[in-house]
């Protein structure tokens, strides 16, 4: 997967991103594909994520083969392009809507196929046109970011009314795979317990949990009810699993080492100890780090049909309408229909310790290279808004190099929103695009000069028109000193700052002020 060009052609709820058109420039095989979106708070970074994600759910929507919604509408005017990578072949796929809700059989659509030497029009009247959408689209965020989150809590209110519809008879159809992952604190728990299950299988992982100093997840629980006092018509069974489900909760089940059950609420709490027994049942029963997070992740995703229907209702016609408050409530621990509990850890020192007792820094960590080491299906795209806000300088400074030492040689596209210059520092010029908010439209600008290696004075002065990169109340002082014509006072003052520019050009001014004496 590879995003080319994204063009907003026409939007009324964004208006700023109104005629917004950027290119992106693809390098070699060799090397991760990362582009880096830098600005201030407000200058458009995270819509422009949002935007993306909106587009691939309105084309999910249009060509999924299950659960179809009913004459989508695209939500702006848009033109997007990319490649697919298909064995040794390369596509490179269309989709442009000209106008604000333009229907399904208005949608202008070209695949080309290219080679090294020519490109070839395909014939899209008898293909899947759901085969050449990208496999997964993971979005991250490092916070509550209202703005990324949207368009995959509209899936997943999908998909769980889909699924309990299903489990009613109320629909007929299959299930389906999800193909938009949102990634949150929440589902951070699933990730590390599917992670270390299939560490053997992700041979890039070790590079992630020893800089958590972690030896191995030894221990967690599951809870799994479907009758809880908030389910819905819990006179009726509650939460309804489809048949797929069911069996995925039986197998849970069996593998546990403890299995606690409620019959009130129909309630399993589910203790796990990582011996190697449990890891070869798991192994037994799921292929792979992500079958088993998606299995965890479909149970997770029906947390959503606790929300009472006229709440739903309100808030499916707030996001329709574009209003601020579009998300969800929180569900509360007690009525969750899939919850995490218990995760323990033994550190490389011998000590066992919570989840809970590690750091927000560590927590992101390995939320985020988890998530990326355990989707490595070719085609994916990851939006990731700040995914390194919590860490230290240390980790920040090695951000990319340990993104290309977990991703390599995969054909995958990775966008990036950042404030820090330890990130910029690590991408190439032609894949920074700096974001400026003006009266009436966002500017997106290249970097004025080569940004790969630039010295973080240089790249703030671009991104931030911050210089000289020392914080306010010690440049103001600095300025005033300037202003001093008696040397010994500016000497007597230097010892209050530390090395800088602006401190030996003061330096200097010592010495012009002496010699004038």
């Amino acid at each position: 997967m590879r995003l080319r060009r994204l063009s907003i052609l026409d939007i009324d709820y964004k208006p700023l991103l109104k005629g917004v058109d950027l290119f992106f420039q693809t390098q070699d095989n060799t090397s991760i594909h990362t582009n880096c979106l830098v600005g201030i708070n407000g200058s458009g970074k995270s819509q422009i994520l949002e935007i993306i994600a909106e587009i691939f759910l309105f084309l999910e929507n249009v060509y999924r083969n299950e659960n179809k919604i009913k004459a989508p509408l695209s939500p702006f005017a848009f033109r997007i392009e990319y490649e697919i990578f298909k064995g040794d072949d390369v596509y490179l796929i269309i989709f442009e809507c000209d106008k604000i809700k333009t229907k399904v059989k208005d949608i202008v659509v070209e695949i080309w196929k290219k080679n090294a030497e020519e490109i070839e029009e395909i014939n899209i009247d008898n293909i899947d046109l759901f085969d050449y959408l990208p496999t997964k689209i993971i979005g991250y965020s490092s916070g509550d970011n209202e703005t990324l989150s949207l368009p995959f809590d509209s899936y997943y209110d999908e998909y769980a009314q889909y699924t309990y519809e299903r489990a009613f008879g109320i629909k007929q159809g299959n299930d389906y795979e999800p193909n938009l992952y949102f990634m949150s604190y929440n589902t951070n728990l699933g990730i590390a317990i599917s992670s270390f299950i299939f560490r053997d299988e992700l041979p890039q992982i070790d590079t992630v949990i020893n800089k958590l100093d972690i030896d191995d997840l030894t221990s967690f629980t599951i809870t799994i009810q479907t009758k809880q006092q908030a389910a819905p018509n819990r006179k009726k069974g509650g939460v309804m699993l489809t048949e797929e489900l069911k069996n995925w909760r039986q197998i849970l089940i069996n593998i546990a080492d403890v299995n606690i059950y409620e019959e009130k609420l129909n309630k399993n709490t589910l203790k796990f100890v990582l011996d190697k027994t449990t890891i070869r049942a798991f192994k037994d029963n799921f292929t792979s780090a992500l079958e088993l997070y998606t299995c965890l992740y479909k149970l997770e995703l029906l947390n959503n049909l606790i929300v009472d229907k006229k709440t739903k209702e309100k808030i499916k016609k707030e996001r329709k309408a574009r209003r601020l408050v579009t998300k969800m409530p929180a569900v509360s621990d007690i009525n969750k229909v899939l919850q995490y509990s218990e995760l323990k850890f033994k550190l490389n020192n011998g000590e066992e310790i919570d989840y809970l007792s590690f750091s927000d820094g560590e927590h992101q960590f390995l939320n985020v290279f988890s998530t990326i080491l355990m989707m490595n299906q070719e085609n994916c795209l990851f939006l990731l808004d700040e995914p390194e806000t919590h860490f230290n300088p240390l980790w920040r400074r090695t951000f990319i190099n340990t993104l290309e030492k977990v991703t390599i040689e995969r054909k995958q596209h990775f966008f990036i929103t950042t404030h820090s210059p330890f990130i910029v520092s690590d991408c190439k010029k032609e894949n920074v695009f700096i974001f400026k908010r003006e009266k009436n439209k966002i500017n997106i600008q290249e970097p004025k000069s080569e940004t790969y290696g630039a010295s973080f004075d240089n790249i703030l002065e671009m991104a931030f028109q911050i210089n000289p990169p020392i914080s306010e109340n010690s440049l103001q002082e600095l300025q005033e000193l300037e202003n001093e014509n008696n040397p010994e006072i500016i000497q007597k003052e230097l010892s209050n700052f530390g090395d800088s520019l602006e401190k030996a050009s003061l330096r200097n001014r010592i010495i012009l002020l002496n010699s004038k004496k």
